[in-house]
């Protein structure tokens, strides 16, 4: 598939489960995705300048926003309107510290230097162009800054494969058809999960793209991945 059309079936795919994403993450993770979005925001400080990426309905900005208080800043960046918009329903009334940017991560026109820290929790691996998005990414954050990066894995205990195979390629999009009316968004999730980056050659990506300190922690036995790197300077 051309790249052109790729992303906006992409987009496509978003937009349709927009109104349904958080019960059905919710579900599916048994609850998993709230503790593993907790764990992700753990390293914010109050007081800083925080750029999260594929916000989506905004479930990692409700954590950030609690932890920077008012004297820090959240930018909620996603290429997504109609998931955006979700977000901007759950946390209405907008603080005054939040902004909301329509945006791919690869075209995002903030100064370099500008963020403390930047977030994105089950967004990369939607992102075309994986090391432009990470060298992107690494030139808005200020020098020291962290990236933070949580992601769904494929499992890699031989036990326990053939029942998250069986789980997320024939249950979830069962499932998810019936609500939302369409196979294509939890079909898409978990091909999208079996051809990302490991986590040791995402690491190594990572390193090559210029970030230092670079570390993973699996969770859950490797069904979700948390990712911290540091901007070196």
């Amino acid at each position: 598939m051309p790249q052109e059309k790729k992303e906006t079936s992409v987009r496509d795919i978003f937009s349709i489960v927009a109104p349904y994403i958080d019960p059905l993450d919710t579900a599916f993770s048994m609850g998993l995705c709230h503790l593993w979005r907790r764990r992700l925001v753990s390293d914010i400080e109050r007081g800083e300048h925080i750029l999260d990426l594929c916000t989506g309905t905004g479930e990692v900005a409700k954590l950030i926003i609690r932890r920077i208080g008012s004297e820090g800043s959240l930018t909620c960046l996603d290429f997504c309107e109609e998931m955006l918009e979700v977000a901007k329903r759950k946390l209405n009334p907008i603080p005054a510290n939040m902004t909301f940017v329509v945006s791919d991560v690869r075209e995002m026109s903030f100064p370099e230097n500008t963020f403390d820290a930047i977030t994105v929790a089950f967004g990369m691996r939607n992102v075309p162009d994986t090391e432009v998005a990470l060298k992107k990414i690494l030139s808005v954050l200020k020098p020291g800054g962290r990236f933070l990066c949580l992601e769904l894995t494929k499992p890699t205990k031989r036990w326990f494969l053939p029942l998250y195979k069986w789980y997320t390629f024939k249950f979830m999009p069962a499932v998810a058809a019936i609500i939302t009316r369409s196979e294509v968004p939890y079909t898409y999730l978990p091909r999208s999960i079996d051809v990302f980056y490991p986590p040791e050659e995402f690491t190594q990506l990572m390193r090559g793209c210029g970030f230092t300190d670079v570390t993973f922690q699996s969770m859950s036995m490797g069904v979700a991945t948390l990712y911290r790197a540091v901007k070196g300077g």
